[in-house]
């Protein structure tokens, strides 16, 4: 809830993407990553000039629509996985993948492997086996979670205030054990 929250990108579709990063060796973090980069990449080369503008030139996607506004940033995300997913592994791909997917794009190779079609089938998967849950029950999940933090918030502050009543009897026992230690 609260990536989907800090990402934009739908609770479902982290979920999907969780499933199949694990079977794809590659971390949600780094596609959500990978995919705000995209988007940054996008803007800057609406105006057509630049490192971004000649990679996704050289790659064959445009960014924007007919009416010059941007396209949907995860269509065009999976356009570029599969454009580079098309072309042989090494320094070029990763070079115009950087340009697009920011420094962490080499962490993608194995997702660029595997392509869109792939992952597609996997966040079926997701769905089919039940490992996607609805917006309902991820919402009763986090006030679980909620009641969780206060209980150990509570549990933490019962420590601190029994340690705040024992403290002089155990500066009193601390100090008589020197004590006791010296004349030993």
């Amino acid at each position: 809830l609260t990536q989907s929250t800090v990402t934009g990108v739908s609770t479902e579709k982290l979920q999907e993407l969780n499933y199949a990063a694990e079977l794809v060796d590659t971390s949600v973090e780094t596609i959500t990553g990978s995919m705000t980069k995209n988007l940054r990449a996008m803007d800057s080369a609406r105006e057509g000039t630049g490192a971004a503008a000649e990679a996704y030139e050289k790659l064959g996607i445009s960014v924007t629509n007919s009416d010059g506004s941007l396209r949907d940033n995860e269509e065009v995300y999976w356009e570029v996985i599969d454009a580079l997913g098309q072309m042989e592994a090494g320094a070029d791909r990763d070079a115009l993948a950087m340009d697009i997917l920011g420094k962490s794009a080499q962490e993608l190779n194995p997702l660029i492997e595997a392509g869109s079609e792939t992952m597609a089938s996997l966040a079926q998967e997701a769905h089919d086996t039940g490992y996607v849950m609805s917006d309902e029950m991820l919402g009763a999940f986090g006030a679980f979670d909620d009641q969780m933090q206060r209980l150990n918030n509570g549990t933490e502050a019962a420590k601190n205030a029994l340690g705040t009543v024992l403290l002089p009897v155990l500066g009193d026992l601390a100090s008589d054990g020197t004590d006791l230690l010296s004349e030993f």
